[in-house]
């Protein structure tokens, strides 16, 4: 249960399919828990009076109602991004609104605790860095490209000594020692911590993510949509393999290509979507009826192939009737008072060396065709045939 419920939340339900107003319900929680990091910091230095002097205790307590104020302002802003996230309105203006605050929340916390400290790069380098995966480029842009040089010009202001830096503390003439200073280091840590790791599980989500979609997106590229066997592609790709495998080890491989009868009929008269579960009934049936270690594919149309490795001829032959008898088993519901019987055609050709698997393919499909000249729903092997054509 607890497996399913994270694969649910952290796999399945991939952040970077969202709409950009969902994405902006996520970046107001971060900034939501930034103000909380410094609502909390402050509090603790409320409550210790021996480091009053390390820093500057007017500003503390006025930068504190502002966070508090802030953070209220930041709750409410997340409201529309659930409850009005279909509006055109919000659509437009929340993910340009939400940004622009994230932005200003970490300027403005990088200018108090100085543009050059280890806290400040570590939030601007994550979030510009989650900010491009999530967003489009327009938006972090917009945003990043302001705030760039606004840090930039405090820290040459502070070099100029026109404006304090990092005035949340009380540097002095003791700056080098205050900077070395156990609460002033604590407090870096305190500020990058929750930063880096929350950037750090947002970066391991979304390359979690996008290399499922990668996973998705070839497994995609290797089956059939209707029938979810191998597509002729991957199909072809294993035959290859198993013949690298005769070359190398000189084991043998079957080759079975198998043809439902009168299929055009099946889909002129009673329609298409019948026709559809005539061809997944069929592929749940041969995939039941299969050795573990066996390739099965949608060959194209009403076709389908087996690749059966290590497999002499009598052994593929054995299993070609196995599948021939449990697909005219099959009985399809077209209604309530019709029920549909299939058969099919069977070729079977084994590897034989130097053959290469287009030969051994041709002469499947020969044996094939035989089994349609003679009357259908039967298996043929195309060594059995009376004249074999290479």
């Amino acid at each position: 249960m607890k497996k399913r419920l994270t694969k649910a939340i952290f796999e399945d339900n991939v952040v970077m399919n969202w709409s950009p107003i969902q994405k902006c319900t996520l970046i107001l929680v971060l900034a939501c828990g930034i103000h909380i990091t410094w609502i909390v910091w402050k509090i603790f230095i409320f409550l210790n009076p021996q480091v009053w002097s390390l820093v500057n205790y007017p500003l503390v307590q006025t930068t504190f109602w502002i966070d508090v104020i802030d953070l209220f302002l930041l709750m409410i802003l997340i409201y529309p991004t659930i409850y009005y996230r279909d509006q055109r309105w919000a659509q437009s203006v929340v993910p340009w609104l939400s940004i622009i605050l994230f932005t200003l929340t970490l300027c403005s916390g990088g200018y108090l605790i100085g543009t050059l400290s280890p806290a400040t790069m570590i939030g601007y380098v994550s979030m510009v860095g989650v900010g491009l995966i999530l967003f489009q480029r327009r938006f972090i842009y917009v945003c990043m490209i302001p705030a760039t040089i606004m840090l930039l010009s405090c820290t040459y202001l502070s070099t100029q000594h026109l404006i304090p830096y990092a005035p949340i503390f009380n540097l002095g003439q003791s700056q080098l020692i205050a900077f070395t200073h156990p609460f002033w280091v604590s407090s870096m840590i305190f500020f990058s911590a929750p930063i880096l790791v929350s950037c750090l599980l947002l970066f391991e989500i979304l390359l979690t993510q996008w290399r499922n979609r990668e996973e998705y997106i070839e497994r995609l590229s290797q089956i059939d949509p209707l029938t979810s066997l191998l597509n002729r592609r991957s199909i072809n790709l294993c035959l290859q393999n198993l013949h690298q495998n005769l070359l190398s080890s000189k084991s043998c491989y079957a080759v079975i290509l198998l043809d439902l009868d009168h299929f055009k009929q099946i889909n002129d008269h009673y329609g298409h979507h019948i026709g559809d579960e005539v061809l997944i009934k069929v592929a749940n049936c041969l995939s039941n009826n299969i050795r573990r270690q066996d390739y099965i594919g949608r060959f194209g149309g009403e076709e389908f192939i087996l690749l059966l490795p290590h497999t002499p001829l009598n052994q593929a032959k054995i299993i070609a009737e196995r599948c021939r008898v449990a697909i005219q088993k099959l009985s399809i519901s077209v209604n309530d008072q019709t029920q549909l019987h299939i058969s099919a055609s069977f070729g079977v050709a084994i590897s034989q060396y130097p053959c290469d698997p287009k030969e051994i393919l041709q002469q499947a499909d020969q044996a094939l065709y035989a089994v349609k000249a003679t009357g259908r729903n039967q298996v043929q092997c195309f060594f059995d045939l009376p004249q074999q054509i290479s």
